[in-house]
């Protein structure tokens, strides 16, 4: 059945005499109330950025959904896509994480604050400063390159 109503591949849409009535002189004609209208710039997820970025005392591994951050004696994350605007700049949440020195025992979790990723790229350079939002501390700014190893020094 099917394959007979496809036998004479013709479109399957509304019929021609249809297609230049009234309908389409309403479509190709503007409506009353209906100006074009600008829309607020959205953010650019930057696929580009995601790899590995470095730089002294800091690492960013950039993901598809997530950022995995590692400090000297301390980590972090940002919890959702890296997003940039035209610019290149953001203001990204995630977490943060103070470690400390020596073996941690078993069940012990550093303690993670809520943190505010702030600063801007141009596709091969990063900077950026993290704020503790519970605390209102700042760290930073780090500047990062792309594809960059990072020198990080773990706590001992």
């Amino acid at each position: 059945m099917l394959s007979m109503a496809c036998a004479n591949k013709t479109p399957t849409g509304p019929a021609a005499a249809d297609i230049g009535g009234a309908s389409s002189r309403a479509a190709s004609s503007p409506t009353r109330g209906s100006a074009p209208r600008s829309l607020a710039p959205r953010p650019l997820t930057a696929d580009g950025l995601i790899g590995t970025w470095g730089g002294d005392h800091v690492r960013a591994t950039v993901g598809l959904a997530s950022t995995l951050l590692v400090y000297d004696c301390a980590n972090g994350s940002i919890d959702q896509p890296f997003t940039v605007d035209a610019e290149g700049r953001f203001v990204l949440t995630g977490t943060h994480a103070m470690e400390s020195p020596g073996p941690i025992p078993v069940g012990d979790e550093p303690v993670r604050h809520p943190a505010r990723y702030t600063g801007s790229t141009d596709g091969k350079v990063l900077t950026f400063t993290v704020t503790l939002t519970d605390s209102n501390q700042t760290f930073g700014p780090f500047t990062l390159a792309l594809n960059a190893p990072g020198r990080v020094l773990r706590c001992l």
